[in-house]
């Protein structure tokens, strides 16, 4: 606390308290006049005059600014009280558990009963059905003798082919699906031997295992067979059942809507013409001027088969050479056996086909190769489809235009294989379905 004056209407300090919390004391105000000094008294010795009185007292000082409230900071919180202890825990109210009964005595054990006879397991008949039927098993059981008759449905005929695509040829239809499996059901198990005096039980026949050996597909038209082997209890079936037939072929799909009209562009100016023929006689005309000279390729060649061929293909992934023996028209190339050497350095575009029909459905891979290594960019993966006609023959096509820098004196071949195991006999066609060119594409 701290006591501050202001002087009021009368000039007299007039005491007010005023209480400021934390305030910053004002500066002192300024000392008030030092009053006039009294009259000199007379020059004579005596008693000392009265003290002048004393001046009045200067204005005080403007009071200074309020200090800032500021809040000191929380004190800690004080420390958790311990936990009380925990009460006394009631005393249980389940009552205490029975004793256990005694176990009754055992029965007597009398003689083991004769073991039961095992199964024997025959096919009686096996029906080859129409396509669409639901594939039955009977069963016939004489004691402990078994007997199956099977009817196993043909494979149904697969569907009409897809409508083909614009051209003369029809899409080939997809093969039919294969006919139902026909496993035949579990036999039933051995009939138990009689009871005999008290006593455990025999031991139960024994009980017969059903195997399926092989399933073969066969070709369309025969019939489903299915034979059994038994040794013991143990039954292996093996059955044959027909693929349905080839699909009819397909209609010849509608011709293609007329493509819109090519954009109109002005060749290039073809070069000057040689010079016209003489005209009649008269005024002698000016002669024409030399027409330029043609541009052409550099160099090319090609090779090509007059027959088919057999290529002898016996490993997988392993390329064979196949037989090129007809030349085409050459310029700055030569031909060797089944070959083409260039003879000038430059980009070529190699070109080949290759229409091959298979007697297996295999996957072919067909390259051009430069001093035998194969040139990766003509590498061409196909698989043979089956022919509308049937009859296991299955056709392909490998194709391939590429470009390839080559150096001068470089020999190109062109080679074939089979992605998986080779089987059966691959014939190449004849002519332009089976030939190799090049065509160099700089000066």
């Amino acid at each position: 606390m701290s006591n501050f004056f202001n002087r009021n209407c009368c000039n007299r300090p007039c005491p007010r308290n005023v209480i400021i919390s934390n305030g910053i004391t004002g500066p002192t105000g300024p000392a008030g006049p030092v009053g006039p000094t009294g009259a000199t008294g007379p020059s004579i010795t005596g008693a000392t005059g009265p003290t002048g009185p004393t001046g009045p007292t200067g204005p005080t000082g403007p009071t200074g600014p309020i200090g800032l409230s500021v809040t000191g900071p929380t004190g800690p919180t004080g420390a958790t009280g311990s936990t009380g202890p925990t009460g006394a825990t009631g005393a249980s109210g389940t009552g205490a558990t029975g004793p256990t009964g005694a176990t009754g005595p055992t029965g007597p054990t009398g003689p083991t009963g004769p073991t039961g006879a095992t199964s024997t397991f025959t096919v009686a008949t096996t029906t080859t059905l129409a396509p669409g039927n639901d594939a039955t098993v009977t069963t016939t059981q004489t004691g402990s003798a078994v007997s199956f008759a099977f009817g196993i449905p043909r494979g149904a005929t697969g569907p009409t082919g897809a409508t083909g695509p614009t051209g003369p040829t029809g899409a080939t239809g997809p093969t039919g699906a294969t006919g139902a499996s026909g496993t035949g059901t579990t036999g039933p198990t051995g009939a138990t031997g009689p009871t005999g005096p008290t006593g455990p039980t025999g031991p139960t026949g024994a009980t017969s295992t059903f195997t399926v050996a092989t399933t073969t597909t066969l070709a369309p038209g025969n019939d489903a067979t299915v034979t059994t082997t038994q040794t013991g209890s143990a039954v292996t079936l093996t059955f044959n059942i027909p693929r349905g037939d080839t699909g009819a072929t397909g209609d010849t799909g509608p011709t293609g809507a007329t493509g819109a009209t090519g954009a109109s562009v002005t060749g290039a100016t073809g070069p000057t013409g040689p010079t016209g023929a003489t005209g009649p006689t008269g005024a002698t005309g000016a002669s024409g001027a030399t027409g330029a000279t043609g541009a052409g390729l550099a160099a090319y060649g090609g090779l090509y088969n007059n027959a088919t061929q057999t290529p002898t293909l016996t490993t997988a992934n392993t390329f064979v050479q196949l037989e090129l023996n007809t030349e085409t028209p050459l310029l700055n190339t030569t031909t060797s056996a089944n070959a083409i050497t260039v003879t000038e350095a430059g980009d070529y575009e190699i070109y080949y086909n290759i229409d091959l029909t298979a007697t297996a459905e295999l996957t072919f891979s067909a390259e051009a190769r430069e001093n035998t290594t194969a040139i990766p960019q003509t590498v061409t993966t196909n698989t043979a489809t089956v022919t509308t006609t049937g009859g296991g023959t299955f056709n392909t096509s490998l194709t391939c235009s590429a470009i390839a820098t080559l150096a001068a004196s470089d020999v190109i071949d062109l080679a074939l294989t089979t992605t998986g195991t080779p089987s059966g006999t691959t014939t190449v066609q004849a002519n332009g379905s089976c030939i190799l060119t090049v065509k160099k594409l700089n000066d």
